[in-house]
């Protein structure tokens, strides 16, 4: 049998539900691997014997593996894992119609996990859309601040001071312009790249905000999320973070806005989309909501209630 060296993609043929596994360590005749539809945290050791080369050397998640601590003389991912299939049942648990399900799309009284997005972003389309983002932006300055602020306010994902420091920063005219300016660049190209991205998260970071900090990714990834929710994505760094890990994806994450963590964010997004294709995820704000909801969200919103009247009944 070929050598296998660490990165190899194998399969196993005595268990073929395990997926095909990336080899991360070679040990003589043993080695370890991540089976990609086992939700191990641990590669699993295994003598070269039992497993084979994996025809198609080629796998979206395996391919973005993060990478693995040792522990006890295990090798581990960041953290337990949920595998493709336990984020879909996970999700179909708390929407049994999907994306289709009347809860999930929510509606005036009850916004769900779509109907306030797509509500933002209409209203984004109706007042910036097409053309007119740009020429309001040459013409009216005040009015693009404006209806920029509206937009943001009719979805609750901005904490109370990102919100304030993103007005405020919006009241500098020059750095409101330089930074609506980059926008408009980067919502108008035909392809996100970090020449269009790196400046618009220097203007970001322009925004004059005494009392706050703008550079963050909430603030620099809200605008363009609602503008164009099949191109951008919105990272909110901690549930972000969870499902990346959760899932075993290598995100690259630094907490100062940068073009690599964003690449593979919106990476990760894509593959997932993809993935969830038979389900007709319609955009990112699809995709958004499944990581969140498949990767604990509603969980940890539980167990903060939870803890929260425990010590209310405490006091």
């Amino acid at each position: 049998m070929e050598s296998l060296q660490v990165g190899t993609l194998v399969i196993n043929p005595l268990m073929p539900d395990w997926g095909p596994g990336k080899v991360v360590r070679v040990d003589s005749n043993r080695v370890h691997v991540v089976w990609r539809d086992l939700p191990d945290r641990a590669a699993k050791l295994m003598v070269t014997s039992a497993v084979q080369r994996a025809p198609d050397q080629h796998d979206d998640i395996l391919d973005n593996l993060p990478p693995l601590v040792e522990k006890e003389g295990k090798l581990l991912l960041p953290k337990a894992r949920v595998t493709f299939k336990q984020a879909v049942e996970k999700f179909f648990a708390y929407f049994p119609l999907g994306f289709d399900d009347p809860r999930f799309l929510g509606d005036p009284k009850f916004k769900g996990e779509r109907f306030y997005k797509v509500a933002a972003h209409r209203y984004f389309v109706e007042h910036l859309g097409g053309r007119r983002f740009r020429d309001l932006l040459n013409n009216d300055l005040a009015s693009v601040v404006k209806e920029v602020e509206r937009c943001v306010g009719k979805v609750n994902v901005l904490h109370m001071t990102e919100s304030a420091a993103l007005s405020e920063g919006l009241r500098d005219e020059h750095a409101a312009r330089r930074y609506l300016e980059a926008l408009a660049d980067l919502l108008e190209a035909e392809e996100i790249s970090e020449s269009l991205f790196a400046p618009y998260l220097d203007a970001v970071s322009g925004l004059p905000a005494p009392r706050a900090k703008t550079a963050k990714w909430t603030i620099a990834t809200i605008i363009p999320f609602l503008a164009q929710p099949d191109r951008h994505m919105f990272l909110k760094p901690e549930v972000t973070r969870n499902a990346a890990d959760s899932l075993g994806f290598e995100l690259n994450y630094r907490a100062e806005p940068n073009w690599l963590t964003y690449k593979c964010l919106l990476r990760m997004a894509h593959i997932y989309r993809d993935m969830l294709a038979e389900h007709k995820p319609r955009d990112f704000i699809d995709v958004q909501s499944f990581f969140y909801v498949a990767c604990g969200g509603y969980e940890a919103i539980a167990e903060r209630k939870r803890k929260a009247k425990t010590i209310s009944e405490v006091d």
